[in-house]
């Protein structure tokens, strides 16, 4: 529930009247000395939007001063039968409302870069000692979320500047999480911390981040729309900032970490993926606010793309979208070849792990490193798990993995296989 505020000159008043009048709105009114009138009306969340559109389209939004709060607790004639009227409708923002409360959440750019900094080396912290709980906190003081969400509403609300200033945000405080991240891997790795031999490849939580998968990139667009819904409503938005901040800060982390352990090919998956989730929230927040109904008023009969931006900002506009479709049609190649690559690697494992000789084993996992283009020469890295219920070596799976894999994707493959032991029983009682 809302309660407005409308402040409008005396010529106005009737109009304000007329269509609050048409919606069998409540309300008050005083006449000030000064030529002016105030309205107080409360109203249905889903109601804010149509009230909104008529002023706009009356031409009063330049006429009138409007202030929205949040209402607990409405008792008049007809506000139970606007309650159930509009019951049916998702009680979703109007614009007006999403455009301050996106605004509302952005972060000072200090507290901004600063939480950034805080959260990916918590998060480096976190995957190093393979602290679950450690990267789970690194997530809750993430503000990436204010920005992630920022930039797809800037484009359905003809926010131009807020658009720009979103990318720009992102893709900065990305930067500087993979730069604060690859220091601090060099910082605890040369000072000993931990093991100048340690292989961050076999890092469980390190090693599933290296790279994107189709599931990885599922499950950050499934946070943009989340997050969409959430900030479009009453729901709260708590949760959906951690969601965000999962497909982004674990894999800035893992960026840095592969560049501070000096593996250029592992860096770029990591890297890889981080593009691939924040492309992917972004575009799943701009879908979501699309079904929700919030369409740019520039697709409207009598408006245009171009005229919707300010004529000083349409360079920069125009510059940040070209950048985007490159990055977007970059990572999508990447990203596809990389699936087809873990694809075929899957299919390899299993193929071989059917043979009679390997009847003992039980797949348990496949891992792989980025295995795209570029880096031909380099090995990606496949780590497979089995478990065995006998002392069997299995000396050639190691070599036969590799030889069939290659054979498949034309590139050069690294194989670890890691075998954990197994046994099972099946003891049955009998009574007399």
């Amino acid at each position: 529930m809302r309660e407005f505020h409308v402040h409008t000159p005396d010529d106005e008043r009737e109009a304000v009247a007329s269509i609050l009048d048409e919606y069998d709105v409540d309300y008050t009114v005083v006449s000030e000395d000064a030529g002016s009138a105030l309205f107080f009306f409360p109203l249905p969340t889903a109601m804010v939007e149509p009230i909104l559109d008529e002023f706009r389209d009356s031409g009063l939004d330049a006429e009138v001063d409007t202030v929205s709060t949040k209402a607990e607790l409405v008792e008049t004639p007809n506000f139970t039968e606007l309650r159930q009227r509009y019951s049916g409708s998702v009680q979703k923002l109007s614009k007006a409302e999403l455009h301050a409360k996106i605004r509302e959440m952005q972060w000072p750019y200090q507290l901004y870069y600063l939480g950034t900094l805080l959260s990916v080396i918590a998060a480096a912290a976190g995957l190093l000692l393979d602290q679950p709980a450690l990267i789970i906190g690194s997530m809750i003081i993430a503000p990436q979320v204010s920005s992630a969400l920022a930039a797809p509403a800037g484009v359905l609300l003809g926010d131009w500047e807020l658009f720009v200033d979103s990318v720009r945000e992102q893709g900065l405080g990305l930067g500087v999480a993979i730069l604060a991240a690859a220091l601090f891997g060099w910082v605890v790795r040369w000072t000993g911390v931990v093991p100048p031999g340690l292989s961050i490849l076999h890092v469980e939580l390190v090693g599933v981040r290296l790279a994107p998968t189709a599931l990885s990139t599922l499950g950050a667009i499934i946070a943009g729309i989340v997050g969409a819904f959430g900030y479009t409503t009453e729901q709260s938005t708590t949760i959906i900032g951690v969601m965000i901040a999962a497909a982004i800060i674990p894999a800035a982390a893992a960026a840095g970490l592969a560049i501070a352990w000096a593996t250029p090919l592992l860096a770029v998956g990591a890297f890889l993926l981080l593009l691939v989730n924040i492309l992917a929230i972004n575009i799943g927040a701009l879908v979501t606010l699309l079904g929700m109904g919030y369409a740019p008023r520039w697709t409207e009969a009598d408006g245009s793309f171009r005229e919707s931006i300010p004529s000083g900002k349409r360079t920069a506009v125009y510059g940040t979208l070209a950048i985007l479709l490159l990055a977007a049609v970059g990572t999508g190649f990447l990203t596809g070849t990389n699936v087809a690559f873990s694809r075929t690697t899957n299919r390899n494992v299993e193929t071989t792990l059917d043979r009679p000789a390997y009847s003992n084993l039980s797949l348990s996992g496949v891992q792989t490193a980025y295995g795209g283009v570029g880096w031909r020469s380099t090995p990606a890295n496949v780590t497979v798990r089995v478990s065995r219920s006998s002392n069997t070596a299995y000396d050639d799976l190691p070599t036969r993995l590799e030889r069939q894999i290659e054979r498949d994707t034309n590139r050069n493959i690294y194989v670890t296989v890691q075998f954990t032991e197994s046994g099972t029983a099946n003891a049955r009682g009998s009574s007399d």
